[in-house]
């Protein structure tokens, strides 16, 4: 039995609650909450990449209070949750390869795993890596620790747009997830395929969810039964959720204090639905609703595959970032890599006048429409932080509890050149209160790999190298 102050996890709270704590965890979100495994020793990792660099020149601010006309004005509003570095360079400002050296393949590689690469031909739609990813190093790392055995998730791989190259060959560039190589792999055969349908990531997530809950079930598959009906009709099935929540809140060795509030919580949300329910009965029979009118469920759609249009694109990428958030609040994986664009990226903002390829604005060196185009990327890392940000745990949020990397390519300014040297890089989140935000950090010219160790370190892993050992001088926040 828990003492009586002890708070709940959020695993706790989904095993007790059930399919309670899957309708309701807008409500259960916000109560008294410590996660079972403390996050200053285990904060989560998001890899979020974009394709392209942010332009140097136009990304360098005199502080974060002074964002206005840079292509990260969007995260203005978050200017105390990061930290912007200058004078950083990716693989020490040129390509680390076996032979074809081109800045592509180095930007897409380099910054996720820091290490040397190949190429099948001479083109950087053909690199490839034996070397494991960032994020697949950490979620390794957590996985092998017996206080996160219970994570449901180690990783979650998701995208939108990532195969969106500016030739359409679908291969190399797109790929930011990597696992060590092993005896009988194909060429890609250790690269990590980013899930790009929103309704295939969100099955995925309550899958695991209603497997947590159905662990701490004595009648395990009557409790999977149960929620897949109460799945199928969200807030349509009051009395369903009442009794469940009503047997779940009764035997339930808690505070009385969290009890009222989940109590207090849980009445509203049933009012809320009847009312929800009243309103939309109608006064007198009319005819069928179609289909679309009968939505039974919260699922989303939405699939990036080969998407280059970022009006279409947008949603797509919003509603991985509910994923995201989602996957979080229910505390099922600490790890996501999230890609927004593969290399040498093809896609175009016709909303905002940009009807030409990324790429081919490099090349164009097209410089303002450039800008424009990466206040895009900008915008949606604003919206994952402001996410974060509305998960409370205890005192802290998901964000102060993270360590949020911004990664990226190269850049370019002319038809001919792709530079490595002086990339944009930005860490938000305090790594669960190991990193002092709301600053910028000049680099001094150190690669990467030092920011890549600092997060490792923020994850409990003692090393000072991670990568090529040459492009390693140690931690460098």
């Amino acid at each position: 039995m828990r003492r009586p102050r002890e708070q709940l996890s959020r695993r706790d709270l989904i095993r007790s609650f059930g399919l309670s704590a899957l309708l309701l965890h807008p409500i259960l979100r916000d109560m008294a909450y410590a996660a079972p495994t403390t996050f200053d020793k285990a904060p989560r990792y998001i890899h979020f990449f974009k394709g392209g660099a942010f332009y140097p020149a136009r990304t360098n601010p005199p502080s974060l209070k002074q964002l206005a006309g840079t292509p990260i004005e969007p995260l203005a509003a978050h200017a105390d949750d990061f930290i912007l570095f200058k004078n950083m360079n990716t693989h020490g400002g040129s390509p680390k390869t076996t032979g074809y050296k081109e800045e592509h393949a180095a930007g897409v590689i380099g910054c996720s795993t820091g290490n040397i690469y190949h190429y099948s031909s001479n083109d950087a739609y053909f690199a490839y890596t034996d070397h494991e990813s960032i994020e697949v190093r950490i979620a390794n790392h957590y996985r092998a620790r017996a206080d996160l055995k219970d994570v449901p998730l180690a990783s979650l791989h998701i995208g939108g747009g990532a195969h969106s190259d500016a030739d359409n060959v679908g291969v190399g560039n797109r790929f930011i997830s990597f696992r060590n190589r092993k005896p009988g792999d194909a060429r890609y055969g250790n690269a990590v395929e980013p899930m790009q349908d929103t309704g295939q990531v969100y099955d995925m997530l309550m899958q695991q969810a209603m497997r947590v809950c159905a662990a701490g079930s004595n009648r395990p598959a009557a409790a999977l039964a149960e929620m897949q009906k109460g799945r199928q009709r969200p807030g349509g099935d009051i009395d369903l959720i009442h009794s469940h929540y009503t047997q779940s809140i009764s035997g339930l060795a808690i505070h009385p204090d969290v009890k009222h509030q989940i109590a207090a919580g849980m009445e509203q949300f049933i009012e809320m639905q009847r009312a929800a329910k009243a309103a939309a009965e109608p006064a007198a029979p009319g005819p069928a609703a179609s289909a679309e009118q009968c939505a039974t469920g919260p699922r989303p759609t939405g699939a990036g595959n080969n998407k280059f249009n970022l009006d279409t694109l947008s949603p797509i990428h919003d509603g991985m970032i509910a994923m995201i958030k989602l996957a979080f609040q229910l505390d099922l994986t600490r790890v996501v890599a999230f890609t927004l664009s593969g290399g040498s990226s093809g896609q175009t903002w016709p909303s905002r006048g940009i009807h030409k390829a990324h790429h081919t604005l490099e090349h164009n060196g097209d410089v303002n429409s450039l800008v424009k185009l990466d206040t895009y990327y900008a915008e949606k890392f604003a919206k994952l932080l402001e996410s974060l940000k509305s998960i409370k745990e205890g005192d802290k949020t998901a964000l102060y509890n993270s360590s949020v990397f911004l990664g990226m390519e190269c850049w370019s300014n002319s038809s001919s050149g792709h530079y490595l040297k002086d990339i944009p890089y930005i860490l938000a989140g305090q790594g669960g209160g190991r990193f002092k935000t709301g600053r910028i950090v000049d680099a001094g010219g150190r690669s990467n790999n030092d920011l890549l160790l600092s997060c490792m370190r923020a994850a409990g892993i003692e090393t000072d190298v991670f990568g090529l050992p040459s492009l390693c001088k140690g931690p460098i926040v």
